[in-house]
């Protein structure tokens, strides 16, 4: 079994920004992203062994303003992307509350074990 959250981690570690796991404790300091497995199931078996594990985790960006959301919702999709995940989803969520933009996606991806 791989740990989804470390993969995901290593990706976004090439980001220009803080990264989080799970939810922001606070939002001074924005942008910032947050990440967590959403799943993870095995994908292939031989043999009554697990040899592909399938991973799901979600990513949201949390921003001041749309456009700095959209810029780094396209450069975490190139990161992702380029280390073999497949995005799934993206989307903003609407907040009521604060002047905090929030875009969530979701992203898979087949690891060999």
């Amino acid at each position: 079994m791989i740990d989804i959250n470390k993969m995901a981690e290593m990706s976004l570690s090439r980001l220009e920004c803080n990264v989080v796991y799970q939810y922001p404790e606070e939002f001074v300091t924005l942008p910032v992203v947050s990440y967590y497995n959403v799943a993870e199931k095995g994908g292939f078996y031989a043999d009554n062994s697990e040899c592909i594990q399938d991973g799901y985790v979600q990513i949201d960006v949390w921003s001041k303003n749309p456009a700095e959301c959209g810029e780094l919702s396209i450069k975490i999709n190139e990161i992702m992307t380029e280390d073999g995940w497949t995005r799934e989803l993206s989307m903003d969520i609407p907040r009521k509350d604060e002047n905090i933009y929030h875009r969530t996606m979701r992203f898979q991806k087949y690891f060999q074990l």
